[in-house]
């Protein structure tokens, strides 16, 4: 889970059911900015409060002669203040927020809370609300928020961005890259202008490390990567002529569909030399122009043809429907309903089986 400035540790911090992700873990957050966290939050803790309540007391507490505006967004980003409100407020909210505390913290330094303050009311006012209230800010979009966990952790924490492809991927023939890397393909020697060998296979996921060379034998620029998807990565290598037709889509940072071969030697890890990268969300599904159901006269379910209605009707789409109404050993009446044009995806599919049977579904093209 991301980390927390109300629970983490500078370490991987045990919590519940869950582990959380330590502060040390945040790029630009270094030992005493830790420190300034933990030290004030355990004197909130020791007055009998959960913790901060809102970010300006978070500034307010904490030191921030240790921890810059950097250190602050890092925290954002990372997702470190969500107990505050939403990343895109929280993220709004800090100029302001340091302002106050930075004038707080000067004013208890030339003791100005002194005599003065003993007659102040302790409890909040409807004003003191107002001012801790964060800014109106839209959400960050999906891509934004993983993209800043990334920048900031190294992972992707509160999601990934190919979990919103989960279904178009399983309709899609590719394989993970875990899968891909404990394939063994044939030793290659590589020469420009050298046809493609073997055969291609296709990976999704987000290309990151991007890097750019010239090949000091061809003076032609080449380019490297990885491929990163939700179980592993693997390495990614553009030769010259690939290099010159994908140079601007291998600078695409949402999950992308990559078509390649694999090369390299028997005791390395394979290497995924592309020839052709599409994003995920362009890609689209050839699905079956009509399917043919074979379903039983006698099952024993007395609801089934009402249930398989319900789960066309679930799935509008431009596939054929084909009905053979079986009599095992006797005969099949085959039936052409009327109104009925499917989405026969992977999906569709599983779910007409798990009422007629495993098999019991044909795909006609």
């Amino acid at each position: 889970m991301p980390p927390d400035v109300q629970v983490s540790a500078a370490n991987f911090t045990p919590t519940g059911d869950s582990i959380l992700f330590g502060l040390a873990a945040i790029k630009n957050v270094g030992h005493n900015a830790i420190e300034s966290i933990i030290v004030a939050r355990t004197e909130l803790q020791a007055e009998g409060k959960p913790g901060f309540t809102t970010l300006w007391e978070f500034c307010e507490k904490v030191d921030l002669r240790l921890m810059n505006k950097r250190v602050l967004e890092s925290l954002c980003k990372a997702g470190a203040m969500d107990a505050f409100g939403k990343r895109s407020q929280v993220m709004a909210a800090l100029d302001k927020c340091i302002e106050r505390a930075h004038k707080s913290q000067r004013d208890a330094a030339a003791g100005q809370h002194g005599l003065f303050g003993m007659f102040d009311d302790p409890s909040p006012t409807s004003s003191s609300k107002d001012e801790d209230a964060l800014p109106p800010a839209p959400d960050w979009d999906e891509h934004t928020r993983l993209q800043n966990e990334k920048d900031v952790l190294g992972f992707f924490v509160s999601g990934h961005p190919m979990d919103k492809y989960r279904e178009k991927l399983r309709n899609l023939k590719v394989v993970d890259t875990v899968t891909a890397c404990e394939m063994k393909p044939e030793p290659q020697v590589f020469r420009r202008g050298q046809a493609e060998q073997g055969n291609e296979i296709q990976i999704a996921g987000v290309i990151t490390g991007l890097k750019v060379a010239k090949s000091k034998r061809s003076g032609e620029m080449y380019a490297q990567a990885s491929l990163e998807d939700t179980v592993g990565k693997i390495e990614l290598i553009a030769f010259p002529q690939s290099y010159e037709k994908l140079a601007e889509k291998l600078k695409i940072s949402v999950p992308v569909l990559v078509r390649g071969s694999l090369r390299g030697d028997e005791d390395a890890a394979p290497k995924l030399a592309i020839s052709s990268i599409q994003a995920l969300e362009d890609v689209k599904i050839k699905l079956p122009d009509a399917l043919r159901i074979r379903i039983p006269l006698h099952s024993p379910d007395d609801q089934l043809l009402s249930k398989l209605e319900t789960v066309f009707r679930s799935a509008p789409g431009s596939g054929k429907l084909l009905l053979n109404l079986e009599e095992p050993g006797e005969f099949s009446a085959v039936l052409e309903p009327q109104g009925f044009a499917v989405a026969a995806d992977v999906l569709f599919i599983e779910q007409v089986e798990a009422l007629v049977g495993r098999g019991a579904v044909q795909i006609i093209n």
